[in-house]
């Protein structure tokens, strides 16, 4: 199968690209010019240039693919991006699937958010029938994500055959973006660990990636999964991220009013800065929100319809710390104030370096 991979650099696609290749199919991926690709380095992938945001560019790079997964998009959840938020996420992924009816792709994978469905103030575990109630549309960026998978499913509708996958909190190596790594180096320099209300279904990255393979071997068309883990409260998390990192400081309780306190203190301190938007997960008012909701999953529907198993999660989560280590990300002792400053309150200069496309 000739399987072409959107976002192939980014943490979940050179998990995507390997588990493809893994299984014997040839692979290609898209870079955008400038990016960063040492994640495919060693690895008989093709490099095609594309961007979500260029159609024609798609077109050509779909163009004899039996697959293509879109993994690439932007995660940000600061409002001053809501445009590109909607440029990328949105009109790109509009741009995917009327690429994808232009060139006869034969199936179309696309990646979404778990916020779409779970994100509430109880810890129940929510399938692909969503939360009845509203908490985690506190930003845009869970919107956006909800009018991208609109798309794909307006694409079906006219023909396309398509899959929809959401993963919950992957971890393992790789994490450039820091989407889940913020946390673990956080902690790892701060040293004081809080435990807000709240909590996070974690999955092994590689049980993500070879989601995609069972998806585009068993799924129906119009297929919608869900894809956890470990369904884990912030405490239980955090005592976990204690253990693997020797922190001996018990956790902190913060209710959620308190950790809304405090990303709005984070925000403060940003917009003082001149900082106040970015890519990077740095303390705002909507990260506050966000980590003190329960984005549990029940995906049972993936388990029995695909397959999806579920690793245990520590190892992922040392996999991680590993390579964070190796990259001279984690502090080698001792509390790095500096360090844990620039992480979770960058200068105006660190934004634009680490702004969306």
């Amino acid at each position: 199968m000739r399987v072409f991979v959107l976002g192939g650099t980014g943490f979940v696609g050179r998990h995507v690209v390997h588990a493809f290749l893994g299984q014997g199919h040839e692979v290609a991926t898209s870079v955008r010019p400038g990016s960063d690709a040492s994640a495919l380095a060693g690895l008989e992938v093709e490099r095609v240039l594309c961007d979500l945001t260029v159609p024609e560019s798609l077109r050509a790079a779909f163009a004899g693919r039996d697959l293509v997964v879109h993994t690439a998009g932007v995660l940000s959840l600061w409002e001053r991006h809501a445009p590109v938020l909607y440029r990328v996420n949105v009109l790109g992924t509009r741009n995917v699937v009327e690429a994808c009816l232009a060139t006869g792709v034969g199936r179309l994978i696309y990646t979404g958010s778990v916020g779409i469905y779970s994100g509430t103030s109880e810890p129940v575990p929510v399938d692909e029938e969503g939360a009845p109630t509203t908490e985690r549309f506190h930003s845009f960026h869970v919107t956006s994500m909800c009018l991208a998978e609109a798309e794909v499913f307006k694409g079906v509708a006219r023909g396309l055959d398509a899959v929809l996958l959401h993963p919950g909190l992957c971890l393992g190596e790789g994490d450039r973006s820091m989407h889940s790594s913020w946390a673990l180096v956080g902690l790892a320099y701060a040293r004081l660990p809080f435990a807000p209300p709240g909590g996070a279904s974690l999955v092994d990255v590689r049980d993500v990636a070879r989601a995609h393979v069972l998806a585009a071997e068993k799924a129906p068309r119009g297929g919608n999964y869900l894809l956890g883990g470990a369904n884990l409260t912030n405490r239980a998390f955090v005592d976990l991220l204690r253990e693997e990192l020797g922190i001996r400081v018990p956790p902190l309780p913060v209710s959620r009013a308190g950790m809304r306190a405090l990303g709005c203190l984070g925000e403060w301190v940003a917009r003082a800065r001149g900082a106040d938007d970015g890519t990077y997960i740095s303390l705002n008012e909507a990260i506050g929100r966000s980590m003190s909701l329960y984005w549990f999953i029940d995906d049972r529907k993936a388990q029995r319809e695909l397959g999806h198993g579920h690793s245990p999660i520590r190892p992922a989560l040392r996999r991680q710390l590993a390579w964070l280590e190796e990259r001279g990300l984690l502090p080698q002792s001792g509390f790095g104030l500096r360090e844990f400053l620039a992480r979770f309150f960058p200068s105006p200069g660190q934004l634009d370096r680490m702004a969306p496309p």
